[in-house]
């Protein structure tokens, strides 16, 4: 059974065991399988490609691949949502990343307040982050080192402090989708992730 935690971060929320690593295993061979595109950001609903922002991959797998990982996001949102019921929301991707030595996506946040973006983008409660490996080649899986998760909480000062969350294969983490977050360049490996965003369709 998946085992939920939160960090010293209430609006962080992770749980692990949510995927085996055999099935992180999976995902990772169909990723390695399928077309890939450099990763890109959205501006004024185009997607552009800007390397200084975001350097990664991302994977093209279908709907019968991804069903692993969609099911996973689906069953931590239904534990994640206390506010909306699940009737009322919608998940947007998932998307799969790879990041190889050097890669990263500095500081940002996945919800917009620009007018010009598509509406399920300025509409996004929660950033839900599937990691399929860590620093462990347990199970068959690729390791790496670097490419922390780091969340920027406010704290009741008035000011920020970046809370790093600890790859663990299998883990399914969830945030606010307005929370400033990035993702450190990894120093070896691959770093492989599943991401999805809850939005409201009200």
């Amino acid at each position: 059974m998946p085992s939920e935690h939160e960090i010293d971060a209430p609006s962080v929320r992770v749980w692990e065991g949510v995927l085996t690593r055999a099935d992180c295993r999976s995902m990772i061979e169909d990723m390695v399988a399928a077309t890939t595109v450099a990763g890109g950001v959205l501006r004024q609903s185009r997607e552009a490609v800007d390397p200084r922002l975001r350097r990664c991959s991302e994977h093209s797998l279908g709907t019968g691949q991804a069903a692993t990982v969609v099911a996973a996001m689906r069953e931590v949102a239904g534990q994640a949502l206390t506010a909306h019921p699940l009737s009322e929301v919608r998940l947007d991707g998932p998307k799969f990343c790879s990041y190889s030595v050097g890669e990263h996506f500095r500081a940002h946040r996945d919800r917009s307040a620009d007018p010009l973006d598509p509406a399920a983008v300025r509409a996004r409660l929660l950033s839900i982050v599937c990691l399929l490996n860590d620093t462990d080649s347990a199970g068959g899986l690729p390791a790496f080192d670097g490419g922390a998760l780091v969340t920027h909480v406010p704290r009741g000062n008035g000011g920020v402090e970046p809370v790093n969350i600890t790859p663990v294969a299998g883990s399914v983490v969830v945030f606010k989708a307005d929370l400033l977050h990035e993702v450190r360049p990894v120093r070896s490996g691959v770093r492989y992730s599943a991401i999805g965003w809850l939005y409201s369709v009200d």
